[in-house]
């Protein structure tokens, strides 16, 4: 009984606060946009954390893994904010000239416009896979030396290195 009072609570909180409403139109009018946020955060907060927590038996491999957890969501932000958001305008405003088209086979169907959009953005996301995966791995490198700044080693240490 006492979720039912919170999810009530909860509700209309969410229902009276103008602050959440205008975080809500804003969600709802790019939601793209949201979701490259949060991915962004999870990868390059959470994640990264995560990774930490975890043993390794190579220092080295766990900082690689951090640092690609952080250049995945840095890329997925990036592009969705410069490919896939403006992609979608124009995909919106393609579809809705097709709806209003006399003698073709979208107008008024919504169902097709649906199915038109879906396919679009999935072959925009696989026309762009390659580059991003490839940007994502000419990230890490940087992240690393920016992410892990090692003490730099003395002269005799870097002598002693090359003998090991």
């Amino acid at each position: 009984m006492k979720v039912d009072g919170v999810a009530k609570r909860v509700a209309n909180w969410i229902g009276r606060s103008p602050k959440v409403q205008k975080a809500l139109k804003g969600i709802n009018k790019n939601p793209a946009v949201f979701s490259a946020v949060v991915s962004f955060g999870l990868a390059s907060i959470l994640r990264p954390v995560a990774i930490g927590a975890l043993p390794f038996k190579n220092d080295k491999d766990k900082k690689c893994s951090q640092a690609s957890a952080v250049s995945a969501g840095l890329i997925e932000l990036a592009s969705t904010i410069a490919i896939f958001v403006p992609l979608n305008k124009s995909i919106e405003k393609v579809s809705k000239s097709l709806y209003n088209s006399k003698g073709t086979f979208y107008e008024g169907n919504n169902s097709a416009l649906r199915q038109f959009k879906s396919v679009t953005n999935r072959g925009a996301k696989m026309l762009f896979i390659i580059p991003m995966s490839l940007a994502r791995f000419a990230l890490i490198k940087p992240l690393l030396n920016s992410m892990f700044k090692d003490k730099p080693q003395k002269v005799a240490e870097r002598k002693m290195d090359r003998w090991a």
